[in-house]
């Protein structure tokens, strides 16, 4: 059997439950970082615009380094040099993992990204970003949320 790797509703709901949980997960890891940097007062606020405000979409990887939350300087050969690994081997790991599923699926989950005033904003995904630049892709597959929609 052949898995659609899309993000519609449908194809998540008929997904493996590791891919549920990968994308419950990155959901529930973007809502906490919206809220610590404070583009939502509430997890319940950013919540909701998680799930009702958010449009699945092919953000250009070059503007990746215009993303606020995001080192563009990790947009490199090496992008994890041994003194700066803020996860130390998890940070390698990670990358290694999104490149596999990648060169597998042409893609892996998407990012999750806030607009706001004209402004990115990284809420998840800095590895997968990473990953998909070191395998040479133009566009990520992301969450955008426009919060001021």
């Amino acid at each position: 059997m052949t898995l659609c790797f899309c993000f519609c509703l449908h194809c998540i709901a008929v997904r493996p439950m590791h891919f549920r949980w990968a994308l419950s997960r990155n959901m529930h890891d973007s809502v906490q970082t919206s809220v610590s940097i404070k583009l939502f007062s509430s997890s319940n606020i950013s919540s909701y615009y998680h799930i009702f405000k958010s449009k699945l979409c092919r953000f250009p990887l070059s503007k990746c380094r215009e993303l606020h939350n995001f080192d563009s300087a990790r947009l490199s050969e090496d992008p994890y040099p041994k003194e700066d690994r803020p996860r130390g081997q998890r940070d390698l790991e990670s990358v290694l993992h999104h490149r596999r599923i990648i060169r597998q699926h042409g893609h892996t989950e998407p990012i999750w990204i806030a607009l706001k005033n004209g402004d990115y904003t990284l809420l998840d995904g800095a590895h997968r970003i990473v990953s998909t630049y070191l395998e040479n892709k133009r566009t990520i597959l992301t969450y955008m949320i426009d919060i001021d929609e």
